[in-house]
Protein backbone atom coordinates (compact mmCIF):
# COMPACT_ATOMS: atom_id res chain seq x y z
CA UNK A 1 0.00 0.00 0.00
CA UNK A 2 3.02 2.30 0.48
CA UNK A 3 4.32 1.62 -2.91
CA UNK A 4 1.16 2.46 -3.94
CA UNK A 5 0.67 5.38 -2.22
CA UNK A 6 4.21 6.55 -3.08
CA UNK A 7 3.83 6.07 -6.71
CA UNK A 8 0.71 7.72 -6.94
CA UNK A 9 2.44 11.11 -5.42
CA UNK A 10 4.96 10.43 -8.34
CA UNK A 11 2.35 11.05 -10.77
CA UNK A 12 0.73 13.46 -8.98
CA UNK A 13 3.58 15.81 -9.05
CA UNK A 14 4.44 15.02 -12.34
CA UNK A 15 1.10 15.83 -13.70
CA UNK A 16 1.47 19.48 -11.80
CA UNK A 17 4.93 19.52 -13.43
CA UNK A 18 2.65 19.20 -17.17
CA UNK A 19 0.38 21.84 -16.01
CA UNK A 20 2.69 24.05 -14.85
CA UNK A 21 4.71 23.65 -18.75
CA UNK A 22 2.02 25.35 -20.13
CA UNK A 23 1.79 28.10 -18.68
CA UNK A 24 4.42 30.24 -20.58
CA UNK A 25 2.60 28.71 -23.73
CA UNK A 26 -0.59 30.06 -23.22
CA UNK A 27 0.23 33.53 -21.67
CA UNK A 28 2.02 33.72 -24.54
CA UNK A 29 -0.96 33.37 -26.91
CA UNK A 30 -3.01 35.43 -25.02
CA UNK A 31 -0.67 38.50 -24.92
CA UNK A 32 0.40 37.85 -28.50
CA UNK A 33 -3.07 38.85 -29.73
CA UNK A 34 -3.24 35.40 -32.26
CA UNK A 35 -5.94 34.84 -34.38
CA UNK A 36 -9.90 36.19 -32.95
CA UNK A 37 -8.86 37.50 -29.73
CA UNK A 38 -7.60 41.31 -29.07
CA UNK A 39 -4.20 40.89 -26.75
CA UNK A 40 -4.43 41.10 -23.16
CA UNK A 41 -1.84 43.20 -21.31
CA UNK A 42 0.67 40.98 -18.75
CA UNK A 43 -1.59 42.32 -15.72
CA UNK A 44 -4.78 41.72 -17.03
CA UNK A 45 -3.63 37.85 -17.67
CA UNK A 46 -1.43 37.85 -14.35
CA UNK A 47 -4.90 39.29 -12.65
CA UNK A 48 -7.24 37.16 -13.80
CA UNK A 49 -5.11 33.74 -13.42
CA UNK A 50 -4.69 34.05 -9.91
CA UNK A 51 -8.42 35.46 -9.03
CA UNK A 52 -9.73 32.29 -11.16
CA UNK A 53 -6.81 30.62 -9.17
CA UNK A 54 -7.89 31.24 -6.12
CA UNK A 55 -11.61 30.98 -6.28
CA UNK A 56 -10.79 26.94 -7.74
CA UNK A 57 -9.03 26.71 -4.92
CA UNK A 58 -11.01 27.92 -1.88
CA UNK A 59 -13.63 25.04 -1.37
CA UNK A 60 -10.70 22.92 -1.12
CA UNK A 61 -9.07 24.94 2.06
CA UNK A 62 -12.09 25.64 3.85
CA UNK A 63 -13.51 22.10 3.55
CA UNK A 64 -12.19 19.95 6.01
CA UNK A 65 -11.88 20.62 9.57
CA UNK A 66 -8.12 20.49 10.54
CA UNK A 67 -7.77 22.05 7.07
CA UNK A 68 -10.47 24.89 7.94
CA UNK A 69 -9.07 25.50 11.16
CA UNK A 70 -5.08 26.33 9.77
CA UNK A 71 -6.31 28.39 7.18
CA UNK A 72 -7.91 31.42 9.60
CA UNK A 73 -5.06 30.11 12.20
CA UNK A 74 -2.56 31.51 10.22
CA UNK A 75 -4.28 34.55 8.82
CA UNK A 76 -4.89 35.52 12.46
CA UNK A 77 -1.15 34.82 13.90
CA UNK A 78 0.67 35.75 10.73
CA UNK A 79 -1.22 38.42 8.84
CA UNK A 80 1.53 40.21 8.22
CA UNK A 81 4.22 37.55 7.06
CA UNK A 82 1.06 36.21 4.52
CA UNK A 83 1.02 39.60 2.99
CA UNK A 84 4.47 39.86 1.96
CA UNK A 85 4.33 36.84 0.76
CA UNK A 86 1.68 37.65 -2.05
CA UNK A 87 3.02 40.86 -2.28
CA UNK A 88 6.41 39.31 -3.07
CA UNK A 89 5.50 35.81 -4.54
CA UNK A 90 2.53 36.40 -6.46
CA UNK A 91 1.74 40.19 -7.06
CA UNK A 92 5.32 40.97 -7.95
CA UNK A 93 6.92 37.66 -8.79
CA UNK A 94 4.41 37.00 -11.57
CA UNK A 95 3.62 40.56 -13.02
CA UNK A 96 7.68 40.14 -13.87
CA UNK A 97 6.84 37.05 -15.44
CA UNK A 98 4.07 37.44 -17.52
CA UNK A 99 5.53 41.33 -18.70
CA UNK A 100 8.40 39.20 -19.29
CA UNK A 101 6.60 36.69 -21.42
CA UNK A 102 5.10 39.71 -23.43
CA UNK A 103 8.69 41.08 -24.12
CA UNK A 104 10.13 37.91 -25.29
CA UNK A 105 9.01 34.53 -25.73
CA UNK A 106 7.24 31.44 -24.09
CA UNK A 107 10.35 28.61 -23.92
CA UNK A 108 13.48 30.95 -23.09
CA UNK A 109 11.13 32.62 -20.28
CA UNK A 110 10.11 28.54 -19.20
CA UNK A 111 13.98 28.17 -19.05
CA UNK A 112 14.87 31.21 -17.01
CA UNK A 113 12.05 30.71 -14.36
CA UNK A 114 13.52 27.11 -14.19
CA UNK A 115 16.23 28.59 -12.14
CA UNK A 116 14.02 29.65 -9.19
CA UNK A 117 15.65 26.21 -7.17
CA UNK A 118 19.35 27.61 -7.98
CA UNK A 119 18.31 30.71 -6.13
CA UNK A 120 15.97 28.99 -3.54
CA UNK A 121 19.30 26.71 -2.57
CA UNK A 122 21.50 29.95 -2.22
CA UNK A 123 18.93 32.13 -0.25
CA UNK A 124 18.32 29.10 1.43
CA UNK A 125 21.97 28.81 2.41
CA UNK A 126 22.28 32.26 3.68
CA UNK A 127 18.69 32.58 5.42
CA UNK A 128 18.27 29.15 6.57
CA UNK A 129 21.56 28.11 7.16
CA UNK A 130 20.87 25.09 4.61
CA UNK A 131 24.32 22.81 3.69
CA UNK A 132 24.59 23.22 0.53
CA UNK A 133 27.05 19.81 -0.84
CA UNK A 134 29.29 19.86 -3.67
CA UNK A 135 26.86 17.85 -6.26
CA UNK A 136 24.45 21.15 -4.74
CA UNK A 137 27.21 23.62 -6.16
CA UNK A 138 27.43 21.84 -9.21
CA UNK A 139 24.50 22.15 -9.63
CA UNK A 140 23.94 26.06 -9.01
CA UNK A 141 26.94 26.50 -11.18
CA UNK A 142 25.85 25.20 -13.91
CA UNK A 143 22.16 26.55 -13.41
CA UNK A 144 23.55 29.88 -13.53
CA UNK A 145 25.59 29.17 -17.12
CA UNK A 146 22.08 28.21 -18.20
CA UNK A 147 20.43 30.99 -17.06
CA UNK A 148 23.17 33.49 -18.97
CA UNK A 149 22.59 31.08 -22.27
CA UNK A 150 19.18 31.53 -22.40
CA UNK A 151 19.31 35.53 -21.13
CA UNK A 152 22.00 36.29 -23.87
CA UNK A 153 22.32 33.71 -26.21
CA UNK A 154 25.71 34.55 -25.77
CA UNK A 155 25.39 37.35 -28.02
CA UNK A 156 26.38 40.23 -26.01
CA UNK A 157 27.19 43.39 -28.59
CA UNK A 158 23.93 45.62 -28.03
CA UNK A 159 22.59 43.16 -25.56
CA UNK A 160 20.91 46.16 -23.20
CA UNK A 161 19.14 47.88 -26.68
CA UNK A 162 17.14 44.71 -26.77
CA UNK A 163 13.79 44.14 -25.61
CA UNK A 164 14.00 40.56 -25.16
CA UNK A 165 16.89 40.78 -23.09
CA UNK A 166 14.79 42.87 -20.95
CA UNK A 167 12.02 40.46 -20.55
CA UNK A 168 14.08 37.60 -19.83
CA UNK A 169 15.68 39.88 -17.11
CA UNK A 170 12.44 40.29 -15.56
CA UNK A 171 11.39 36.98 -16.26
CA UNK A 172 14.78 36.01 -14.00
CA UNK A 173 13.73 38.78 -11.24
CA UNK A 174 10.45 36.38 -11.00
CA UNK A 175 12.04 33.43 -10.38
CA UNK A 176 14.02 35.37 -7.96
CA UNK A 177 10.53 36.57 -6.47
CA UNK A 178 9.99 33.00 -6.01
CA UNK A 179 12.81 31.99 -4.07
CA UNK A 180 12.14 34.69 -1.46
CA UNK A 181 8.76 33.67 -1.47
CA UNK A 182 9.74 29.63 -1.00
CA UNK A 183 12.58 30.72 1.80
CA UNK A 184 10.56 33.10 3.66
CA UNK A 185 7.62 30.82 3.60
CA UNK A 186 9.02 27.35 3.91
CA UNK A 187 8.39 27.31 8.54
CA UNK A 188 4.81 28.68 7.59
CA UNK A 189 4.07 26.02 5.24
CA UNK A 190 5.72 23.39 7.27
CA UNK A 191 3.41 24.52 9.92
CA UNK A 192 -0.07 25.51 8.39
CA UNK A 193 0.65 23.16 4.91
CA UNK A 194 1.41 24.16 1.58
CA UNK A 195 -2.06 24.78 0.24
CA UNK A 196 -2.88 26.71 3.18
CA UNK A 197 -0.16 29.22 2.86
CA UNK A 198 -0.43 29.21 -1.15
CA UNK A 199 -4.25 30.13 -1.11
CA UNK A 200 -3.17 33.38 1.18
CA UNK A 201 -0.66 34.56 -0.97
CA UNK A 202 -2.89 34.01 -3.86
CA UNK A 203 -5.58 35.61 -2.22
CA UNK A 204 -3.76 38.47 -1.34
CA UNK A 205 -2.00 38.86 -4.46
CA UNK A 206 -5.14 38.96 -6.66
CA UNK A 207 -6.51 41.99 -3.90
CA UNK A 208 -2.79 43.80 -5.33
CA UNK A 209 -3.53 42.71 -8.73
CA UNK A 210 -6.62 43.85 -8.88
CA UNK A 211 -6.28 47.13 -7.35
CA UNK A 212 -3.17 47.61 -9.83
CA UNK A 213 -5.66 46.65 -12.56
CA UNK A 214 -8.13 49.17 -11.65
CA UNK A 215 -5.57 51.70 -11.73
CA UNK A 216 -4.64 51.17 -14.90
CA UNK A 217 -8.16 51.08 -16.47
CA UNK A 218 -7.73 47.27 -17.42
CA UNK A 219 -10.92 46.21 -16.25
CA UNK A 220 -13.10 47.54 -18.65
CA UNK A 221 -11.88 45.34 -21.46
CA UNK A 222 -13.09 42.23 -19.49
CA UNK A 223 -16.47 42.25 -20.97
CA UNK A 224 -15.43 42.72 -24.34
CA UNK A 225 -13.14 39.29 -24.05
CA UNK A 226 -13.82 36.48 -26.43
CA UNK A 227 -15.67 33.38 -25.34
CA UNK A 228 -12.00 31.48 -25.65
CA UNK A 229 -9.91 33.98 -24.28
CA UNK A 230 -12.38 33.72 -21.27
CA UNK A 231 -11.34 29.50 -21.83
CA UNK A 232 -7.91 29.92 -21.71
CA UNK A 233 -7.98 32.72 -19.11
CA UNK A 234 -9.87 30.15 -17.00
CA UNK A 235 -7.75 27.27 -17.93
CA UNK A 236 -4.36 29.51 -16.56
CA UNK A 237 -6.42 29.98 -13.62
CA UNK A 238 -8.72 27.23 -12.68
CA UNK A 239 -6.06 24.34 -14.08
CA UNK A 240 -2.59 25.79 -14.07
CA UNK A 241 -2.94 27.38 -10.72
CA UNK A 242 -6.03 25.71 -9.12
CA UNK A 243 -5.82 21.90 -10.26
CA UNK A 244 -1.85 22.13 -10.27
CA UNK A 245 -1.44 23.04 -7.09
CA UNK A 246 -3.49 20.55 -5.55
CA UNK A 247 -1.72 17.94 -7.66
CA UNK A 248 1.22 19.27 -6.61
CA UNK A 249 1.10 19.52 -2.63
CA UNK A 250 -0.95 16.44 -2.84
CA UNK A 251 1.75 14.07 -4.57
CA UNK A 252 4.54 15.82 -2.26
CA UNK A 253 2.54 14.77 1.05
CA UNK A 254 3.17 10.96 -0.45
CA UNK A 255 6.57 11.34 -1.40
CA UNK A 256 9.96 12.16 -0.11
CA UNK A 257 10.49 15.96 -0.67
CA UNK A 258 13.67 16.08 -2.54
CA UNK A 259 12.63 13.08 -4.57
CA UNK A 260 9.15 14.86 -6.15
CA UNK A 261 11.32 18.48 -6.18
CA UNK A 262 13.53 16.83 -8.86
CA UNK A 263 10.96 16.06 -11.06
CA UNK A 264 10.48 19.82 -12.20
CA UNK A 265 14.11 19.05 -14.20
CA UNK A 266 11.03 18.12 -16.64
CA UNK A 267 9.53 21.33 -16.81
CA UNK A 268 11.81 23.63 -19.26
CA UNK A 269 12.02 20.62 -21.56
CA UNK A 270 8.24 20.68 -21.55
CA UNK A 271 7.96 23.91 -22.07
CA UNK A 272 10.50 23.86 -25.13
CA UNK A 273 8.68 21.13 -26.90
CA UNK A 274 5.37 22.88 -26.45
CA UNK A 275 6.55 26.27 -27.42
CA UNK A 276 7.81 24.55 -30.64
CA UNK A 277 4.71 22.54 -31.15
CA UNK A 278 1.87 25.38 -30.65
CA UNK A 279 3.45 28.64 -30.96
CA UNK A 280 5.75 27.50 -33.67
CA UNK A 281 9.03 29.02 -31.17
CA UNK A 282 12.82 28.44 -32.93
CA UNK A 283 14.48 26.40 -30.33
CA UNK A 284 18.15 27.96 -30.76
CA UNK A 285 21.42 25.75 -30.18
CA UNK A 286 21.90 28.17 -26.88
CA UNK A 287 18.45 28.06 -26.05
CA UNK A 288 18.56 23.76 -26.00
CA UNK A 289 21.80 24.14 -24.11
CA UNK A 290 20.45 26.14 -21.24
CA UNK A 291 17.38 23.74 -21.05
CA UNK A 292 19.57 21.42 -20.92
CA UNK A 293 21.97 22.61 -18.20
CA UNK A 294 19.08 23.96 -16.16
CA UNK A 295 17.13 20.88 -16.00
CA UNK A 296 20.52 18.83 -14.87
CA UNK A 297 21.04 21.72 -12.48
CA UNK A 298 17.45 21.30 -10.79
CA UNK A 299 18.30 17.56 -10.47
CA UNK A 300 21.94 18.22 -8.43
CA UNK A 301 20.10 20.84 -6.19
CA UNK A 302 16.56 19.63 -5.66
CA UNK A 303 18.44 15.78 -4.29
CA UNK A 304 20.73 17.88 -2.11
CA UNK A 305 18.98 16.43 1.09
CA UNK A 306 18.61 13.10 -0.54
Amino acid sequence: MAGDSRRGGYLMVLGAIVLFSTIEVVSRYLQSGTGFQTPLEAEQVAALRFILGGLFLLPAVVVGGKRRRSVFRVLRLHMPAVAFLGAVGVFLGFYLFHRGIALSDASSAAVIFSVNPVFTALLASLVLRERIRFRAWLGIALGLVGALAALTGFRFTGLLSRDEFLGHAMVLGSAGCWAVYTVYGKRYAEEFGGLTVSFWSIATGSLLFSVFLALKGGWKDVTAYHPATWGWLIYLGAVTVGLGYLLYFGGMRRVEASRGASLFYLKPVLALFLARLFLGETVTWTLGLAAALVAFSILLVTRNRA
